[in-house]
């Protein structure tokens, strides 16, 4: 298997493998070569799921029907790799390859505000889906309403480090800030606020909502603006201890009338985004974290930060000794004034590259 070379369940095979429960292969090659296991619900939008070891069982992509084996080799014209074979245990149980993997059914509804009623929606369903179910929720007056909607399971943050939590939504009441919440293991919620819901209003927000006409929108939030791993310069923005390990159950919606389908941990590509407080003004000398999100493996080396006025601040490179982690998201600011902010990061399995603009008022 060449440089960037892959195989696996095409995206013309009606079925895939159903109610898969394992995934082993058994290959060789260089020490530079990656062999990752993507997986899809149409065969075309792939998610990756982890840099396999040889002859080690995963059960990452459990319940995905389309998966694909691809290999990366920074030795693009020798770097191959030999699979020497691949087994797969799966059943034969199922919906269909978007349902299998959507936590929106009514049996995850988790509790709902008393002026709120859900119901098993199969009529109206998003565009993304192939059937099966959805979950609508009714307003019963003009009340604010929530709702909490497990995700089936615990996942710890350390697993989706470089994941998303998406869903689709339909709604006729787009324009306020709506917030996800998620809920971790002590029972706490994590919250994030959207601005005006949709992306293209605030391109620096790290709450993806985009639209897929007649009221529908696919809503995304990388964990990565929920929590980081890499921050950190001296004694600032030091990560949570033992945060690799805190879990994640559900999310809570401020949503009202709606219908809700295709809920689920994913990681396809994802425009990237900023979440600093839009309120806060940095000040002349600081040290300045560049808050942004993104979904995909980080590759550090890639990525860049560049300025609309190189005179107001400098990017501090991953050589400086007080940066913890290397994190390529680190500022220092020269100068008051307003400055507008580039980053370019390089993530996934492929190595995707995105940007994002943010301008700050430097004090």
């Amino acid at each position: 298997l060449a440089h960037e070379g892959y195989f696996g369940v095409s995206s013309s095979t009606a079925w895939g493998y159903t109610a898969i429960e394992s995934i082993s292969v058994t290959f060789s090659g260089q020490p530079t070569s990656e062999l990752w296991l993507l997986a899809s619900v149409n065969g075309t939008e792939w998610h990756e799921m982890e840099i396999l070891t040889s002859a080690t069982p995963t059960t990452v992509a459990n319940d995905w029907r389309y998966i694909r084996f691809y290999h990366y080799d920074d030795e693009v014209t020798t770097g191959n790799l030999d699979i020497e074979a691949v087994y797969i245990d799966y059943g034969c149980v199922g919906i269909s390859a978007t349902e299998d993997v959507d936590g929106a059914i009514l049996e995850n509804v988790v509790e709902i505000s008393t002026n709120l009623s859900a119901s098993k929606e199969t009529v109206d369903i998003s565009p993304n889906s192939d059937g099966g179910e959805a979950i609508r929720f009714t307003k019963t007056d003009n009340k604010s309403t929530t709702f909490i909607l497990s995700l089936g399971r615990m996942y710890t943050f350390g697993e989706t480090a470089y994941s998303k939590i998406e869903f689709d939504i339909w709604t006729t009441n787009v324009n306020y800030g709506k917030s996800i919440e998620v809920r971790k293991d002590d029972g706490a919620f994590a919250k994030f606020t959207a601005d005006r819901g949709l992306h293209d209003a605030n391109p620096t927000n790290s709450y993806v909502w985009s639209s897929l006409g007649n009221d529908w929108y696919h809503a995304e939030l990388p964990v990565t603006a929920l929590a980081s791993f890499i921050s950190g310069y001296g004694s600032k923005d030091v990560p949570t201890p033992g945060l690799e390990n805190k879990g994640f159950d559900a999310i809570r919606l401020n949503q009202g009338n709606c219908i809700v389908d295709n809920l689920r941990i994913g990681s396809s590509t994802c425009e990237l985004g900023i979440y600093n407080s839009p309120t806060y003004k940095p000040t002349v000398g600081e040290i300045y974290w560049v808050k942004t999100s993104w979904v995909g493996k980080l590759h550090p080396s890639l990525c860049s930060i560049t300025f609309s006025d190189d005179s107001l601040a400098r990017y501090i490179p991953s050589s400086d000794p007080n940066l913890l982690h290397e994190s390529p998201f680190y500022v220092e600011l020269l100068g008051s004034g307003t400055l507008t902010v580039t980053v370019t990061v390089t993530s996934g399995y492929n190595r995707v590259v995105h940007t994002v603009s943010n301008t700050i008022t430097i004090k």
